[in-house]
């Protein structure tokens, strides 16, 4: 091998070694970030994909193929004009900002590796081809960028595999040795997570309880607060249940085996992940299967819900006399609510600092828990006074500026609905800043229409957040205000506030409604 053989593969290593950092700091980095807001799912992360065509080509890494050029002027210039090119994209780069941040988990660390490996592989081959082959292989490595990230999820599912059975074991190990434990199971299509706090703060008023945290609703996440969080001290255990697919629920079940679960609702909710109303009906009503002969406590204001059978051990909730539990004389004002609650025995004067008529169902049903679990009225009343807001549902945050209600979390058409007449409510400016709603497959493109038409009704000011569902949400609106200039479209949420920021009006009341992660906008 001659000098100059030697001096180019050196040379071309460096560049291979600073375009591999470019790749996994940016293009990898991103698409591996956009497969965790997609639950590590190859198939869903495609599927997003197919919806985000221009995504899925990195103009920045397309912009630093110039860097290639030189190669015809030799591995000197490359390296020079690719180091500058990078330099400036990166500090670019720095300016961006993600809503949800990706986080470096154990797995995220794993994928790294395995991707860093195959695009080293793809671009090493450089050294074996015709030179002037070898920056093609250099932007393949990053132009294939999503396929890399595919092909390294599958190369790492067996020891994924392999480490999420050992966790899983040490979960069920667990859970067996603790047999007076009770375990109560919470589902829905939305408003899960809020009676998930709700009933953990009632129940412990009599029982030192533990509620699974955060948003983790799944199997791991359930997994994960047993080994971490349970000990022999809980005499409650509260497991919020998400599902995105048939199954979900009944295998969180077969792993804590409740004893009492509560269904909040039923509705289109992930519809396009599960195909039909009737699999999201199916796959709720998993958890109260799994109970068996327990206490079935459901949403009777649903009307999915109210249209399935129920048996001697079901108990009702919601705001009608036939339900075993309900709310009457219901009261809203800026500072919270104020309503009746009627059970079987008698009847409790409640209030609580939080807004909407769902939030009272919510309350209704989170109650009729607790008093079945031994909870007396009078440490009900007191407890439903402390009970604080659920992060981004509903949340009252006030601003030098303005008032906000966050409402931010994963918006429904139910959900929305309660939130804008909660709007409504309020006396001042009120501003709504919503980029709409998604994952309800066919019915997606209708319920935006509605949504566009409840904002125009509700709220003085609407501003849509993102080009992609703005003309459905404008086509709304318009069907109660035409071409009202207070409808108005912002690119992001910064953009969103900077307008709101702008309105010169007195008294704003913002709600916002929904934030779409990334990978939606």
């Amino acid at each position: 091998m001659n000098g100059a053989r030697v001096m180019y593969i050196a040379l071309y290593l460096i560049v291979i070694g600073i375009h591999l950092w470019v790749v996994m700091t940016g293009r990898l980095r991103h698409e591996t970030h956009m497969l965790q807001l997609n639950s590590y799912f190859n198939k869903r992360y495609i599927t997003y994909l197919g919806k985000n065509k221009l995504k899925a080509v990195d103009l920045k890494a397309v912009i630093s193929l110039l860097g290639y050029v030189f190669f015809v002027f030799g591995p000197f210039p490359a390296i020079a004009a690719y180091a500058l090119i990078y330099i400036v994209l990166d500090m670019a780069k720095k300016g961006e900002t993600e809503k949800k941040p990706l986080v470096i988990t154990d797995r995220v660390k794993r994928l790294f590796v395995t991707e860093g490996i195959i695009s080293f592989a793809v671009m090493a081959a450089g050294l074996f081809v015709p030179r002037w082959i070898a920056p093609l292989l250099l932007f393949a490595a990053t132009f294939i960028a999503p396929v890399t990230v595919i092909l390294s999820n599958l190369i790492n599912a067996p020891v994924e595999s392999h480490i999420r059975k050992g966790f899983v074991n040490s979960a069920v190990k667990k859970l067996e040795g603790m047999h007076g434990l009770k375990v109560i199971g919470i589902t829905g299509s939305y408003g899960k997570t809020s009676v998930k706090n709700f009933v953990t703060e009632l129940l412990s008023e009599k029982y030192n309880t533990l509620m699974t945290p955060h948003s983790y609703n799944t199997t791991l996440g359930v997994v994960r607060t047993v080994n971490e969080l349970l000990s022999p001290m809980h005499e409650v255990f509260v497991v919020e249940m998400g599902a995105r697919q048939t199954g979900d629920i009944k295998e969180i079940c077969d792993l804590v085996k409740p004893g009492a679960g509560i269904v909040t609702s039923v509705g289109p909710q992930h519809l396009e992940t599960f195909k039909s109303q009737e699999n999201i009906t199916k796959t709720k009503y998993e958890l109260l299967d799994s109970v068996g002969e327990g206490k079935k406590f459901v949403n009777y204001d649903n009307e999915i819900i109210r249209s399935q059978p129920k048996d001697e051990n079901t108990v009702t909730y919601g705001t009608t006399p036939d339900c075993d539990y309900w709310a009457k004389d219901i009261k809203s004002t800026p500072s919270g609510s104020e309503f009746t609650l009627v059970t079987p025995m008698c009847e409790v004067q409640l209030k609580t600092k939080l807004l909407g008529l769902h939030n009272v169902i919510n309350l209704t049903g989170s109650a009729a828990v607790a008093i079945e679990y031994g909870v007396t009225e009078d440490d009900i009343k007191i407890a439903m006074r402390r009970i604080e807001s659920v992060e981004h549902r509903l949340q009252l945050k006030k601003q030098p500026d303005c008032t906000i209600i966050d409402d931010a979390y994963n918006s429904n058409p139910e959900g929305a609905k309660g939130a804008l007449e909660t709007l409504e409510g309020f006396e001042g400016c009120r501003i709504v800043i919503t980029p709409g709603m998604v994952e309800l497959g066919d019915r997606e493109e209708e319920e935006n229409e509605k949504l566009g038409a409840i904002c125009a009704k509700c709220a003085d000011y609407a501003i849509f957040v993102g080009e992609k569902q703005y003309p459905i949400l404008k086509k709304g609106a318009d069907s109660v205000r035409p071409d009202d200039e207070k409808i108005m479209c912002a690119k992001d949420i910064y953009e969103a506030f900077a307008m709101m920021r702008g309105i010169n009006e007195e008294n704003k009341i913002v709600l916002l409604e929904n934030d779409l992660p990334d990978n939606y906008l």
